[in-house]
């Protein structure tokens, strides 16, 4: 219930409690967090052995696995332990996104979220500032050097960091730092499906997939921002807003 497990036994545990009671996903906190006070971001907070169990327990119930990791040390243990994806990665080193290119893991940058944090650290405690304005620092090459690289990225904006109905800036920071607008749409839909194992139901427009749909005003290859303020939507083909 607390979300907190103790080698590999517990931790094994710990996922199947999750999926019993419904989670499609699983997501760990393979590092600290940026908004933690006492946890600093670069160490690792789960073995070799924790990772592997709880990595080996979702995939055998062919659920995913997310690791939250802003360090690169706890990033490249969840990588080797077979992780799907990585949350944020803000100190990831070159070295690790070849591996996670290698392998597949995809990289969830959630720009947002650190501009967001970045935006309000006057407001935090000085512990949490200093961790806020350091990611902020770092994130920007860090993205730059995973599109070089060529990792696989899905759009995450880690919402209820910075408030829900602004996701859509997301778009706009990506390409800000050197994303094409169209790999930045496609990392929303079909990418992001694919992540998740769900692109046989979403993600595309294709007959037999569900019916959802975003329309806004222009050319958003043009103009990126333009997502930002959609409409028209559909959801499962019925009309949300218009």
């Amino acid at each position: 219930m607390d979300g907190v497990c103790n080698g590999a036994d517990e931790c094994r545990a710990a996922v199947r409690y999750q999926l019993k009671w419904g989670a499609d996903v699983i997501k760990i906190c393979a590092s600290g967090g940026v908004l933690s006070e006492k946890d600093p971001v670069d160490v690792p907070q789960l073995t070799r052995e924790e990772l592997a169990a709880i990595v080996s327990e979702a995939h055998a119930w062919k659920k995913k696995v997310a690791a939250h990791s802003h360090g690169d040390a706890a990033a490249r243990l969840a990588v080797e332990a077979g992780v799907d994806s990585i949350e944020h990665g803000t100190f990831l080193t070159e070295e690790t996104l070849q591996l996670m290119k290698k392998q597949g893991t995809y990289l969830v940058p959630t720009r947002l979220a650190v501009f967001w944090v970045n935006q309000k650290a006057a407001g935090y405690p000085p512990a949490i500032a200093d961790k806020a304005r350091a990611a902020w620092a770092e994130h920007e090459s860090m993205v730059k050097r995973a599109l070089k690289v060529g990792v696989p990225i899905a759009f995450g904006t880690d919402s209820g960091v910075s408030p829900h109905g602004m996701n859509g800036k997301e778009f706009a920071l990506m390409v800000e730092i050197g994303m094409q607008p169209a790999a930045a749409l496609l990392s929303a839909t079909r990418d992001g499906a694919r992540l998740l194992g769900i692109e046989a139901e979403v993600g595309t427009l294709e007959a037999g997939k569900r019916a959802d749909l975003v329309a806004v005003k222009g050319n958003v290859l043009k103009n990126i921002a333009a997502t930002e303020q959609p409409i028209f939507v559909m959801k499962s083909g019925a009309i949300v807003l218009e």
